[in-house]
């Protein structure tokens, strides 16, 4: 403060009244270091919270201690000019401001042994506890010990000289983070549709075309949940807030909520991530971490650095590995400008949004289809199955099935290139299921001419949209040669979605994991076509051997 706006910190009663005025708000089972500057309340301050175990007290003192030094020296300021710890604690049940006060008591000596060690020294260590202070460093038994807090009636006091300068001193930290922290009860129904839409997801995204999908979805949902709220809405329908806190686990989607969230919009999304983080009661508070860090980063751009660092500890305490909570809180301690953090994540996100809408128009060529069609290719399915096991429980059956599946997928392509593309469900179910036979799979790979590239990849997607759950471990070898042809094709770009979905179905999938290396190496495909040809000739003399059995 300048020379005529200064605060009088005249008596340890001052000192232990202007905490909240310090930090901006009044840390709850915290502990609080500053170091003070020219006019005292300049300088460096840091908190960290205390756990509810003292047993954990100790680790906690000296690491914070260790942290606040770092910190300070940082900030250009050297902690060996001294340091005040604040020690606060509201009592528990059956405890007494007094035994409270006690329980902190060797807190100070493990954090001025520590300050100390790394060369800064303790001006004073004051207890708050239940509006009562206490300072540790004086040895006069029954002085300063569990005194009021002064009153602002007090013209000395530190908050009648900030009233004087039209300051308030900051809210409580429990005040703070009611906004955006689960509380109890947990809603219970609310917990089991979350538990659901966790499964959903994972099983949608359980695909690079699942995921590509599921993102553009959440995208969409961010977007209207937003709109929501800015009409006036204070809550979210069921389906929508369990989707949304469930597609936030994709980073792409995190990076929507920071990328398109206008000036405007601010107050509206920070309504809906504290919604959304609220909800994640126990044992879901790992679904909170992405929506703390939107809301925090909403909350820094605001200037409200104090909630979007409270947040950003609810965040980084249950995921300290959270990649954007950590480079958010680094901002915020950098004094870096938000602005131009959410200018870097629109770009990662606008370039990630792009590969998607490409991936998501590729897989269209052989993604599971999901209309009204699906039911009937399941049942084809279900009944091709049980078929052909019975015909494969034999050796001769197995031969017969594998021949057989050539010669039926020989009809399918005569049938393309005559006409729209169209097959009986019966004859589609049999062929996919006779693809599974890795033999008969490589005897369909594309050995031919070129001119007959197009129908062949016509009818490998028209198939793959048919593997539709529970069959969807039926498509890897479809996606394989759908990839195989679309690599003759020279796309690449849709060759490599094709077997890295084939992978993510089944990741030891040998075939498609050979032809994704060889793109990816720039592999010649000759020499993979020279191969499949020698291999085609060998099935095809191996036709003598069903007249053997």
């Amino acid at each position: 403060m300048s020379p005529d706006n200064t605060v009088q910190v005249t008596s340890l009663p001052n000192l232990a009244e202007i905490l909240p005025y310090l930090l901006g708000h009044y840390p709850d089972d915290s502990i609080a270091f500053h170091a003070p500057g020219e006019n005292f309340i300049d300088g460096p301050s840091m908190t960290c919270p205390l756990p509810d175990d003292p047993a954990e007290w100790k680790d906690t003192a000296e690491l914070a201690a260790r942290q606040f030094v770092a910190y300070a020296h940082d900030r250009g300021h050297n902690p060996d000019q001294g340091v005040i710890v604040y020690l606060c604690r509201d009592p528990r049940p059956n405890e007494t401001p007094w035994d409270t006060a006690a329980l902190l008591a060797p807190v100070t000596d493990w954090i001025t042994s520590t300050l100390l060690n790394e060369r800064a020294c303790v001006l004073q260590t004051i207890g708050l506890v239940a509006n009562r202070w206490w300072a540790y460093e004086c040895t006069t038994d029954g002085c300063c010990e569990g005194e009021p807090l002064p009153s602002a009636d007090d013209p000395t006091s530190v908050a009648a000289q900030m009233a004087r300068l039209g300051r308030t001193p900051g809210p409580r930290t429990r005040d703070i983070v009611k906004e955006f922290r689960a509380a109890a009860p947990a809603d219970v129904d609310f917990l089991k549709a979350l538990d659901t839409a966790v499964d959903q997801f994972n099983t949608r995204c359980a695909t690079s075309a699942g995921r590509d999908s599921t993102l553009t979805s959440t995208c969409a949902q961010i977007e209207a949940a937003v709109s929501q709220f800015r009409a006036g809405a204070t809550t979210l329908n069921r389906t929508l807030a369990t989707q949304l806190i469930v597609g936030l686990h994709d980073d792409g989607a995190v990076d929507a909520g920071i990328a398109h969230t206008d000036d405007d919009d601010l107050p509206h999304a920070r309504n809906l991530w504290a919604y959304l983080a609220r909800h994640c009661a126990e044992p879901f508070t790992q679904e909170a971490v992405p929506a703390l860090t939107l809301y925090a980063f909403v909350a820094w751009r605001q200037g409200d650095l104090i909630a979007a660092r409270l947040a950003l500890r609810d965040a980084l305490t249950t995921d300290p590995e959270y990649e954007l909570a950590v480079g958010v809180l680094h901002g915020t301690i950098d004094g870096e400008d938000p602005r131009d953090f959410r200018t870097a994540v629109r770009e990662t996100y606008d370039h990630r949004m792009a590969h998607v809408q490409h991936a998501v128009q590729v897989a269209s060529e052989y993604s599971p289809v999901t209309d009204s069609t699906a039911h009937r290719h399941r049942e084809a399915l279900d009944t091709a199955t049980e078929y052909h096991a019975a015909q494969s429980s034999t050796y001769r059956g197995q031969l017969l099935a594998r021949y057989g599946t050539i010669d039926i997928i020989g009809g399918a392509l005569a049938d393309f290139r005559n006409g729209p593309p169209q097959l009986m469900d019966e004859i589609a179910a049999r062929i996919i299921l006779g693809l599974q036979d890795p033999e008969a799979r490589d005897a369909a790979l594309s050995t031919g001419d070129e001119n007959d590239l197009p129908v062949e990849r016509q009818l490998w997607g028209y198939l793959a949209r048919r593997c539709v759950p529970p069959h969807t471990d039926k498509a890897p070898p479809l996606l394989a040669l759908l990839g195989w042809v679309a690599w003759r094709q020279n796309d690449t770009v849709t060759a490599s979605h094709a077997f890295s979905d084939a992978l993510d179905i089944d990741p030891h999938y040998r075939l498609a994991k050979h032809m994704l290396e060889g793109i990816r190496s720039e592999y010649d495909q000759d020499e993979f076509l020279a191969i499949f040809r020698a291999a085609d000739q060998r099935f095809a003399a191996g036709r003598a051997d069903l007249d053997n059995l």
